[in-house]
């Protein structure tokens, strides 16, 4: 009888500490009350902490509507074309007809985003729209030999023109971007200008190659290496949001 009971006590012993390592192993369940509970106090500390220092209000990156409007703007004036000798690249023309409504935008956009001053928007103004009464082209332009793509030189190896309907020429004046202004035509354009440079290409407006309303114009680029042409449509999209 000794016996059984000292293994009897033995045994409840060693239940016993099972039981208590198994406790400290097993999750411990909350009563149904403790979620509402931990609910309000998480929130009570939210708004405590609201209350100290103010949330920031985050955003996504997403486009403004004004800023798409503008990118769709670009996209339907845009062309672009690809000369090939003997299945090497020649060059490779982007170009985007910058109309009224684009170059206004541009003002508009840039004046909101930067806050400009009312004497900074004028010399925006003055940098985008600028020029006169003319037919202004933003040319993105690469050549395989880089000596070779220099539109503003005396000398270019290529020059771009419009062709009147009686053949005649219409030579550009022909500007170099700057780094400034390049970074803001690029918002909304994304061209990679690794290996390209940018070009303003200002025609003295004539009636009878631009018609804004009605069509488009064709920008050619020749030189002795090849000779490459891009439709620009100028009239306009219609209902672009």
């Amino acid at each position: 009888m000794r016996n059984n009971s000292r293994t009897l006590i033995h045994s409840q012993k060693v239940s016993s500490g099972r039981f208590a390592r198994l406790s400290t192993l097993m999750p411990v369940k909350w009563g149904r009350a403790a979620g509402p509970c931990l609910l309000f106090a998480l929130i009570v500390f939210v708004s405590g902490c609201q209350s100290m220092i103010p949330l920031p209000n985050f955003g996504f990156g997403q486009a403004s509507p004004a800023e798409n409007h503008i990118r769709k703007l670009m996209k339907w004036h845009s062309g672009r074309v690809e000369v090939y000798r003997e299945f090497r690249t020649v060059f490779t023309a982007r170009a985007v007809y910058l109309s009224e409504d684009i170059q206004s935008s541009v003002v508009d956009f840039e004046t909101r985003s930067k806050l400009l001053s009312p004497e900074e928007r004028l010399e925006l103004e003055k940098r985008i729209t600028g020029g006169g009464d003319t037919i202004k082209v933003l040319l993105g332009f690469y050549t395989p030999e880089e000596e070779f793509n220099d539109l503003v030189s005396d000398e270019p190896v290529w020059i771009p023109y419009l062709t009147k309907p009686d053949g005649t020429v219409i030579r550009a004046a022909c500007f170099s971007v700057g780094e400034e202004d390049a970074k803001i035509y690029m918002r909304f354009l994304g061209w990679d200008l690794s290996w390209s440079k940018l070009y303003m290409l200002c025609f003295p407006y004539d009636p009878g190659v631009h018609e804004p309303d009605d069509g488009w114009i064709d920008l050619v680029i020749s030189g002795s290496h090849g000779r490459g042409e891009v439709r620009l449509k100028t009239a306009p999209p219609g209902n672009i949001p």
